[in-house]
């Protein structure tokens, strides 16, 4: 593999994308041939980068010319995907198909080809959130140190629990949604709310990026004994509530890993 490996990637949806946009942002790009399925979107990227991004005449033409090949189509479309096609015994396959494990890709691709894992979540785009890769290989070090950072994982039963918690991401939003209805109601208008609280949620990303404070800190700094937050906190969170958010990512665990 040379010093400035290809990515390929078949399938340029919304992850694909958000990778391509993160490689774009940082220093010394590697090259990148996208396929043509989702043809506006890779067409847009090549517009966008082009001295990054190549759109390849098809799925095929991605593996020849690519040293990494990212497989970024839904599920249920491996076999009929990556079953024809023909890859190399040097390449490195990372596979973002969200409950497909490594042994079916493998079997998909028919070819003796190291198989990643991934989690790439749209914060990718801006370099915010590490990819979450089992095993861990120098290959998706390579693709995803770019783009956030990597994060390896012993094996895909630690990967489940990571896809289980990305389903938390809407309902954190779906607490802010609530408070913004809420003001609403009670008669602030709708574009005031929703810009203070805003400003206010967006305010705590710093205190939440701080890795050096454990989380459970973070809540307590944000709030005073007896105060307003606190209040509420124990009223949300109490323990049939904190048993309900426990109980919920138990069955997207169980999803996840059935689905794998």
């Amino acid at each position: 593999m040379s010093a400035q490996p290809t990515i390929g990637f078949i399938g340029v949806g919304e992850i694909a994308e958000a990778i391509i946009e993160g490689l774009a942002a940082g220093e010394d790009p590697p090259p990148v041939v996208a396929s043509p399925r989702g043809r506006e979107r890779s067409a847009s990227l090549a517009a966008r980068f082009p001295s990054l991004v190549t759109v390849a005449a098809s799925n095929q033409a991605v593996v020849d010319a690519a040293d990494t090949v990212v497989l970024a189509v839904l599920p249920e479309q491996l076999a009929e995907v990556v079953g024809p096609l023909d890859f190399r015994d040097d390449q490195v396959v990372v596979s973002a198909l969200a409950g497909v494990t490594t042994a079916e890709v493998a079997a998909a691709a028919g070819a003796p080809v190291p198989v990643i894992r991934a989690i790439p979540m749209p914060p990718v785009r801006d370099r915010a959130v590490p990819t979450v890769v089992t095993p861990d290989h120098p290959a998706a070090r390579a693709l995803f140190d770019r783009t956030g950072g990597t994060l390896a994982v012993a094996d895909e039963e630690e990967l489940a629990v990571f896809s289980a918690a990305t389903g938390a991401v809407s309902g954190f939003l779906e607490y802010l949604a609530v408070v913004c209805a809420w003001t609403e109601e009670q008669g602030v208008p709708r574009e005031s709310g929703q810009r203070f609280l805003r400003g206010l949620f967006g305010a705590l990303a710093p205190a939440i990026r701080d890795e050096s404070t454990p989380i459970a800190d973070v809540v307590t700094a944000h709030e005073t004994p007896g105060g307003l937050n606190e209040q509420l906190r124990l009223e949300v969170f109490d323990d049939a509530g904190t048993d309900a958010l426990s109980g919920a990512l138990d069955r997207l665990h169980a999803r996840v890993r059935g689905a794998s």
